[in-house]
């Protein structure tokens, strides 16, 4: 199993874990939808009934333009709940991801982010970011990538706040490949995103 693949499947079970949750959540946000465009109808009726007839084209522009409004202020509302449920499930997979059983070989999962980085970048030297306690096994699988890739790695003092991965430099540090396990999670969230509409589809 890739380290793609393994990543999918800790956000992918964190989703379907939630799922009546997030149901519900996305269920309230369309019922209140439904109620804010409902109300625009009936005041976008009532106002255009103040309009004489003679100027029925002007009564149809304001209810176009108060149903119009009332629309768009249930799609952002959707929008907004679906980004909400997007980012709890986000945090979730994080915390899940240190016990995950996709984390258990981390020196291999390690070399493979270090790696990545190098080949995003391109080039013969590296400086590379890591986690304070990955230190010795940052320098173990530093030593290995050197060798097989034939370029030059340097351990930067400085360490992340992360929960694992690395961010990689080009030698003169203006090109940067971050690739921690929030970085990585982050760069899943269009297919996190799929996830949640399929479970609201019935097919999650």
């Amino acid at each position: 199993m890739s380290n793609r693949e393994a990543f999918e499947n800790v956000v992918g079970k964190v989703a379907k874990d939630v799922q009546s949750e997030i149901k519900s959540t996305l269920e309230e946000a369309y019922n209140e939808a439904l109620r804010i465009i409902d109300s625009a109808e009936k005041e976008s009726v009532a106002k255009a009934s103040e309009i004489p007839h003679s100027k029925e084209r002007q009564a149809d522009t304001l209810r176009r333009r108060i149903i119009g409004g009332a629309e768009l202020k249930a799609r952002n509302l959707s929008l907004q709940v679906l980004d909400e449920t997007v980012n709890r499930v986000f945090d979730e997979s994080l915390k899940k991801m240190e016990d995950s059983s996709s984390m258990k070989n981390y020196g291999k999962s390690l070399k493979t982010f270090l790696e990545e980085g190098v080949d995003a970048i391109g080039g013969e030297e590296f400086a590379v970011v890591g986690c304070s306690a990955d230190k010795d096994l940052l320098k173990k699988v530093s030593h290995e990538v050197e060798k097989e890739h034939n370029v030059t790695i340097k351990i930067a003092a400085e360490t992340l706040e992360s929960r694992g991965g690395v961010r990689v430099k080009s030698s003169d540090g203006s090109v940067i490949y971050d690739n921690t396990i929030e970085a990585r999670l982050e760069r899943l969230k269009p297919l996190l995103r799929k996830q949640i509409s399929e479970i609201l589809v019935g097919q999650g």
